[in-house]
């Protein structure tokens, strides 16, 4: 009975660690898609600004033919922004997903090993009398 309750509370803390290392991967994942949704916003927009501007000198120049070349690399890569993030919301929700039923397992896993551990005590009491 003794060893029985060891394992019990050993395997407790395993859970609690487990729940607590997972809390964990879960933030750094969250903030690892923030640090990449926001890597992107700041290179579109770095490459918009940069494309604005070459825009501008063609359209001083008046060379049409050029500014709308521009012009379409510009929409070009507000597309592939709208792409990057509607990819990076589906990993967020993916892993949120994933993160909440790890979470529940461990929870789960965590009531089991609580009841193994009070029908052990309780076992032990009734060896007892």
């Amino acid at each position: 009975y003794g060893g029985s309750r060891t394992f019990c509370c050993f395997s407790l803390a395993m859970v609690e660690q487990c729940l607590r290392g997972e809390e964990l991967r879960a933030r750094h994942q969250a903030a690892l898609l923030k640090l990449r949704k926001k890597a992107l916003q700041e290179k579109a927009r770095a490459e918009l600004a940069w494309l604005g501007h070459q825009k501008h000198c063609l359209e001083n120049l008046q060379d049409s033919k050029g500014a709308s070349a521009m012009a379409a690399k510009q929409r070009k890569i507000l597309t592939e922004l709208k792409q990057e993030q509607v990819e990076i919301q589906h990993l967020q929700n993916v892993y949120r997903a994933a993160h909440r039923e790890r979470k529940l397992l461990l929870k789960q896993q965590r009531e089991i090993l609580m009841m193994q551990h009070s029908t052990a005590q309780l076992q032990e009491k009734l060896h007892h009398l």
